[in-house]
């Protein structure tokens, strides 16, 4: 009713509440859901920011380790996450996710799930074929702090696979 004061009858009644609703959910998807009192309306944490950790991986019968970041991007609808890792010696290489969730078990512990593609690298004679994976790592916050803890394997020909534990950067930095 009061729409219809406000625009008058016709086209613009339908569009108007329209309008309304899809601003709302577009402020509530990129900024809102943040908020301590409207994020009471879901459960998914804030995983925005950059972390700072290690893999343990096996490969090719040998065990090894590398450190890694990884920068995650988030809106409540959509996750990103960008994973570099270095090992003195070697060049840096990264993944980027192709689809990324977060899924709450039966017992409320949350998880990140996400399907990554790494493009390899051939720089100064490195041997890193293009490959795809998949981590999982489990979302343990306290009031300080944010891990990310789990496992990944690739599709890589023999394949690789490990642990990976994540700590989120206290000032944000990279």
């Amino acid at each position: 009713w009061a729409l219809s004061k406000l625009w008058g009858y016709g086209f613009l009644q339908g569009i108007g509440p329209t309008a309304i609703v899809m601003g709302f959910l577009t402020l509530y998807d990129k900024y809102l859901w943040k908020l301590p009192v409207l994020n009471l309306l879901n459960n998914i944490p804030n995983l925005n920011g950059a972390y700072k950790g290690e893999i343990v991986y096996h490969y090719n019968e040998a065990d090894g380790t590398k450190s890694c970041k990884l920068e995650i991007k988030q809106t409540c609808s959509v996750i990103k996450v960008k994973t570099i890792f270095n090992k003195d010696g070697e060049s840096d290489t990264q993944s980027v996710s192709t689809e990324a969730f977060i899924k709450t078990d039966e017992a409320g512990d949350q998880y990140l799930y996400f399907y990554y593609h790494n493009p390899g690298s051939c720089k100064n004679g490195d041997t890193l074929d293009p490959h795809d994976g998949m981590n999982v790592l489990e979302i343990l916050k306290d009031k300080k702090t944010i891990k990310l803890k789990g496992y990944y394997f690739t599709n890589r020909n023999p394949q690789t696979k490990g642990c990976m534990e994540v700590s989120k950067n206290p000032e944000g930095g990279k």
